[in-house]
């Protein structure tokens, strides 16, 4: 169940994983692979079953593995002798150093590392240093100080041994702290982490004065999009206000970002399942050409025919259990990989059926309701199952990569119609409203009713959270 949640990004570092600890293994990848090279005598991995090739599928059978003399006496000038069976075990089972891929070391300051080097370069002394320092600890992962500073004083005397005031940790967190870049950083508020963002800009143009205004006089007014009232108290017009609203929206409410560049694109998605449409007809593959195919490495089972009667019972014993013990493992997690691919394929493929028209058109009007209980009845799997399936994986379609999640949804009324479908024309409704007079949940209560959608005005309010649309006085504009 571990393999089957994971998504094919990850596998491969199992598949290696696995590999690399277990010598009767051998990774490869299939002729036509730009990446590898197949060897000409690569045995399948699997049969025309699809079950996963073993060994008693091969030319030899178990029992000739472990039982048979490979070589008569006038096979062989010389048998090995016991140590040198002996070294021949070692060196199978020692790690192979073609496996081993060269490391790169990537380097990348922290947000914290990055402040600590801006300290670094400002002009205070040791004693602000200290504080400041602990100030930017103190910092949430957004950028705010949202500490009581009575209790930054208390704690730095009994931490650091720093007696100090309130008014001095204010002094270091205004000068030093809020300097820092990005700007809007140690800010106490949503109101000054603005302020601190706009006072930063040069030249200081009408728009900005006024923006600046906006937020220092009237943002109660500005939070509740009362902006009647700014109008009133600025005594500005309708155009002027516009523009220094446009430049307050493109002010960062979060300004620190935790995440490192290598961090954003450490989330690569490479879709698990690809869905192409050809003259209406739907068509289901694996991507699973870019993973590394496992079987039973040859070489392996080779080493062993080596094994003359000249050798003792005792060492024959020992390397016949060393051998049966990493080829059952191998085995095992070769059938493991193929189960796998068999409960992924046969989901997906419930799923298509379900949702056949939606695949051909990629409108969310077709998603029809589907729950996991749907697909685990019918794949005759748990619906623990499918969950895993459907949280991690993407499909790839000709309209873009879609997350599995996405296509399931409850019925509204107990009717064929999808809580997406409805979520859809909800948002549809709200786009194209007029944002001087937005729609209340009643009155999209109403529009829906008169598309043939009859629900409540509470499930309404539910699904315009659900898709983090705010309410109508709240999507105000002018």
């Amino acid at each position: 169940m571990q393999l089957v949640e994971l998504p094919y990004t990850s596998l491969e570092q199992e598949i290696q994983k696995e590999v690399d600890e277990n010598p009767a293994l051998e990774a490869y990848h299939e002729e036509g692979d730009d990446h590898v090279e197949t060897p000409d005598d690569a045995l399948p991995e699997y049969d025309e079953n699809g079950d996963p090739l073993d060994l008693s599928q091969s030319s030899m059978t178990e029992e000739d593995i472990f039982k048979e003399d490979y070589y008569r006496d006038d096979d062989l000038e010389d048998y090995p002798s016991e140590q040198e069976i002996e070294n021949r075990i070692q060196r199978i089972n020692a790690p192979d150093p073609s496996r081993q891929n060269d490391r790169v070391g990537v380097f990348y300051h922290s947000i914290q590392e990055q402040w600590q080097m801006q300290l670094g370069e400002m002009m205070m002394t040791d004693r602000q240093s200290a504080i400041a320092e602990y100030l930017t600890g103190c910092l949430d992962d957004d950028g705010y100080f949202t500490m009581d500073p009575q209790a930054v004083v208390n704690e730095l005397l009994y931490l650091n041994n720093i007696y100090t005031t309130m008014d001095e940790v204010e002094e270091v967190l205004t000068r030093f702290v809020q300097e820092l870049d990005p700007p809007g950083v140690g800010a106490r508020n949503l109101r000054e982490c603005l302020l601190l963002q706009l006072r930063r800009i040069t030249p200081k143009n009408e728009e900005i004065l006024l923006a600046t205004d906006v937020l220092e006089k009237c943002f109660d007014q500005f939070a509740k999009k009362h902006y009647d009232k700014i109008r009133q108290i600025l005594s500005v017009s309708d155009e002027q206000l516009k523009q220094a609203l446009a430049v307050i929206r493109k002010l960062d409410p979060r300004p620190a970002d935790s995440g490192t560049p290598i961090e954003k694109t450490a989330d690569v998605i490479r879709p698990d399942f690809t869905i192409t449409a050809t003259n209406g007809k739907l068509n289901l593959s694996l991507n699973n050409q870019y993973v590394s195919k496992v079987r039973i490495n040859k070489e392996f089972s080779d080493e062993y025919r080596f094994l003359s009667k000249e050798a003792s019972e005792k060492k024959r014993a020992e390397a016949e259990k060393f051998m049966k013990e990493y080829v059952d493992r191998g085995e095992q997690f070769i059938g493991i990989l193929s189960t796998r691919e068999m409960i992924l394929y046969n989901t997906m493929y419930a799923i298509m059926q379900h949702q056949q028209a939606y695949f051909l058109s990629g409108d969310d009007a077709d998603l029809k309701p589907m729950i996991l209980k749907t697909i685990a009845q019918e794949v005759k799997l748990d619906v623990s199952t499918i969950s895993r399936v459907s949280n991690s994986k993407y499909v790839q379609t000709d309209f873009g990569v879609i997350p599995l999640k996405h296509l399931f949804s409850e019925a509204v009324n107990d009717e064929d119609v999808s809580s997406k479908e409805i979520k859809r024309i909800l948002s549809d409704l709200i786009e194209a409203e007029d944002k001087n007079t937005p729609l209340a949940d009643e009155k999209l209560c109403e529009l829906l009713k008169e598309k043939g959608y009859n629900i409540a005005r509470r499930t309404v309010a539910k699904y315009r959270e659900q898709l983090n649309i705010p309410v109508a006085r709240l999507r105000k504009e002018i």
